[in-house]
């Protein structure tokens, strides 16, 4: 909802019609209170605009019938009175503060009648605004405040016709169709509102966002976990061996994933703009073996750290040696590149020939090359005005002839396109040109990007693959380049987390015992001993684990690259007692690294506590954005609902903002909570939109979220499902949480800096009883969702804290150790 002219075109209005009142005007009846002044109000100073904005007289199911509902669906409502009724006694002044209703009820009978009367009419229209007026006085309050009874709220109170001018800007504010769509008033009033959202016990840390340095052997053990982990596949040295042993097939099931076989199958079905789902790529063969080369490029679409970069090396290193013998595989990274270029063109088309003479020995400039694919020009040349000098002077031809060829030369793009086609029909050669990464640039270079590779592709000369996101591809088809082109398009799905880290780890192992290329890291092999123990005993873990696989699998929501980090930091964290673990499996073997000791190192990371940038993976959803403690459970509630079989979906699993909001209201939030938490659940990839608005595809403030349509992600569900009730959960978040109860508060708040396994038992316990508080007094009857259950489900991780407690008493007070949680 938008008005159809600026704030300062409403208060020239107002102004007029005020100062034509007629004398007569205080004695107006209702009616005539509403067709002389409150209908121009709305429609000509505040931008209402009938029938789809405005409507009046609306029955209601109880037999009332509202005067003004605004908005569809309804966001407010709107009683008139007669001027006649002016509520007695009531204050004066500007408003531009929030008063009390409670005063001002009891100083009217007039104004309480009419506040009775609005109630129940907002009630059975859904709407969570409401405003009186009587001509020269109007009020506006909220029908709905979670927590609190309405008679008991504020209201912003204007107080005769001068009013209305002195403070247009905050009537424009408020109850305009934007202020109204937003619900400004109800954020406006939360700063009068008591009580208030209260401090976080984070405040109580002298350094809350404290980083835990890594000791010597911490230090260590994450550079050689890394160069094992993640740098191992650009080694050229064991490239071949990686990919063969550690790629792992995208039709491989992934069995731990928390979401339908249904939503995983259409997870790119909506990319397109036609309907038309596009074609997964099969790993079985070789998309570029049995076809002729086409005209057009090759769209592989894939998320973000699905491992489009892994299926092409792989594409290539699967090839038998008499086919590579045949190939050429040139791969763009243009992510990590071509920073320095002037332009993408120019890299391009510098970086293709660098790859031919670097990998394959092909020197596209040299002499003989040139003169083998000029053949027929140098052929016209021979027969021109220039080419007669054979005859005549025959050094002076071979310079004109060199220097005919260096303009050949010189015109890079078509000298290209040239050695290209010669080296694919005259040699008989496969070309397959990647270009990768262009979606890690902006938005202009990856368009550029595709029309290189589609001037390319037009050549038939060569296989041109263009690797992008879901989101970077809707993008470009609705306002970019791709929007004049039919494309070819593929989709790379994510394989299953916890074996791309288990083949890894394997892998990672035999690099360092020297079972795979023993040179590659001869340079360090006497420091391998440590990382290759803690590495064992990490896959052993994992392998053992099925907890663990479940939360890899999960938790980095089918981003193999997120999950391959998470492992690689995990190795060498401040977080983590690695050199404890080493001696352990040294002394002992057989260790088995806990799960909670991978939750605590993806909820707090480098950090000491956790705070909302320790994490990459992890979301509070305990957090609140009003003075509601409602709101705790809010975001589980979203999340909840959109895995559940309640509303309306469509056949992606998808539903409609708008229905979100409709439920959220049933059960006592107000639109503009809501808005928040679809926005922090979409940034930090628990809930998606179709095309991950706002994850990938920024979205300004004043855009409301009801517009996308929404489904849970394996993240989200992780969340709600294994981790809101868990102990190291509750540990981290009890910190980043307002307490609304103060003992709990002060009693958090003390314990919020300490270490010890007996202080974070206090801490999360305290945190536990309050939210199972907090979670009787909502009294939230959703069946989809229930807190209470949920704490019951992950009651065994308190548990095995609690015997770590008492151990550490009976010992002096002991830390976690290997064994502990």
């Amino acid at each position: 909802m938008q008005a159809p002219f600026e704030l300062t075109e409403g208060l020239r209005r107002v102004k007029a019609i005020i100062s034509a009142f007629p004398p007569e005007s205080p004695n107006w009846n209702e009616a005539e209170n509403r067709f002389q002044f409150v209908d121009r109000l709305l429609t000509e100073c505040l931008g209402w605009e009938r029938p789809n904005m405005l409507r009046v007289e609306v029955d209601d199911a109880l037999g009332g019938r509202a005067d003004y509902v605004l908005g569809r669906p309804a966001k407010a409502v709107l009683e008139v009175k007669k001027e006649a009724k002016i509520w007695a006694d009531m204050p004066g002044g500007r408003a531009n503060a929030a008063r009390k209703l409670q005063p001002l009820i009891l100083a009217s009978r007039h104004f309480k009648d009419v506040v009775h009367q609005v109630l129940p009419y907002c009630t059975m229209n859904g709407a969570q605004m409401a405003v009186v007026c009587n001509g020269p006085q109007l009020a506006i309050f909220q029908a709905m405040t979670p927590g609190f009874p309405p008679l008991e709220g504020e209201c912003f109170f204007f107080n005769g016709f001068e009013s209305y001018i002195i403070n247009f800007p905050l009537l424009w504010s408020l109850l305009s169709p934007e202020g109204v769509a937003e619900n400004r008033a109800y954020r406006d009033l939360a700063l009068y509102r008591n009580p208030r959202i209260p401090p976080k016990a984070s405040e109580a840390i002298a350094e809350p966002k404290r980083f835990r340095y890594r000791s010597e052997f911490q230090e260590n053990l994450r550079g050689l976990s890394s160069l094992l982990l993640e740098e191992i596949e650009d080694n050229p040295a064991i490239k071949s061996s990686f990919y063969k042993e550690c790629y792992v097939t995208l039709e491989a099931n992934n069995r731990n994933l928390l979401l339908s076989k249904s939503v995983i199958a259409a997870r790119y079905k909506r990319v397109t703009t036609d309907g038309i789902a596009p074609s997964p790529l099969e790993v079985s063969s070789d998309p570029t073996i049995g076809s002729g080369v086409g005209s057009r490029p090759i769209v592989v679409i894939g998320d973000v750290g699905v491992g489009k970069t892994s299926f092409f090396e792989n594409l290539y290193e699967s090839l038998d040696q008499s086919e590579k013998a045949d190939t050429y595989f040139i791969h763009i990274n243009l992510g990590l590149k071509a920073n320095l270029s002037a332009d993408v063109k120019t890299y391009v088309i510098s970086e293709i020939p660098a790859a031919l003479k670097n990998k394959y020995g092909i020197d596209i400039d040299s002499a003989d090359f040139v003169n083998s694919i000029y053949y027929a020009e140098i052929r016209d040349f021979d027969n021109s005005v220039r080419g007669s000098l054979k005859k005549i002077d025959e050094d002076a031809y071979h310079k004109e002839r060199i220097s005919f060829l260096t303009e050949l030369v010189a015109r890079r793009d078509n000298h290209l396109k040239a050695a290209l086609g010669h080296l694919s029909r005259g040699r008989n050669k496969r070309i397959i040109l990647v270009m990768d990464n262009a979606d890690q640039r902006e938005f202009k270079i990856q368009q550029e990007a595709f029309l290189i590779a589609q001037e390319l592709a037009a050549t038939r000369n060569l296989h041109v693959f263009v690797a992008l996101r879901p989101s970077t591809f809707y993008n470009s088809k609705t306002t970019g380049a791709l929007s004049g082109y039919q494309n070819k398009i593929l989709t790379i799905s994510p394989p299953p987390a916890d074996e791309v880290v288990e083949k890894r780890l394997i892998f990672a192992v035999r690099v360092a015992e020297g079972k795979v290329a023993p040179a590659a890291l001869s340079g360090i092999r006497l420091r391998l001993g440590g990382v290759v123990l803690f590495l064992t005993a990490m896959l052993r873990s994992i392998r053992t684990n099925a907890a663990i696989k479940l939360f890899l699998s999960n938790i980095t929501g089918g981003n193999t690259r997120s999950a391959i980090e998470l492992v690689t930091a995990f190795c060498g964290s401040p977080n983590v007692d690695s050199e404890k673990i080493v001696k352990y499996e040294e002394d002992r073997g057989n260790y088995r690294v806990p799960l909670h000791e991978f939750t605590k190192h993806a909820l707090l990371g480098e950090y000491a506590y956790y705070n909302p940038q320790s994490s990459l993976v992890a979301c509070n959803l305990f957090d609140v954005s009003a003075a509601d403690p409602r709101e705790h459970f809010l975001a589980s509630l979203v999340i909840a609902y959109l895995k559940s079989n309640v509303g309306v979906r469509d056949n992606d699993g998808f539903i409609a903002g708008s229905r979100l909001l409709e439920e959220m209201s049933l059960h006592g939030f107000i639109d503009q909570q809501v808005r928040h938490a679809l926005r922090q659940l979409s940034t930090k990839g628990l809930i998606e939109t179709p095309h991950a608005h706002y994850k990938e595809i920024q979205v300004s403030e004043g855009e409301p979220p009801e517009q996308f349509h929404f489904r849970a992600t394996s993240v989200g569900l992780y969340h709600l499902r294994y981790w809101t009730g868990s102990f190291t959960f509750l540990d981290a978040m009890s910190i980043d949480t307002p307490i609304f109860e103060p003992e709990r508060r002060a009693k958090i708040s003390n314990l919020a800096s300490s270490f010890s396994i007996a202080d974070r038992l206090a801490k999360a316990l305290t945190f536990r009883q309050y939210l199972e508080e907090q979670w009787h007094m909502a009294n939230i009857g959703a069946s989809y969702y229930d807190f209470q259950e949920l704490l019951q489900s992950q009651a065994d991780s308190f548990e095995a804290v609690s015997q770590v407690a008492a151990s550490g008493n009976r010992n002096g007070g002991r830390r976690f150790g290997p064994k502990g949680p």
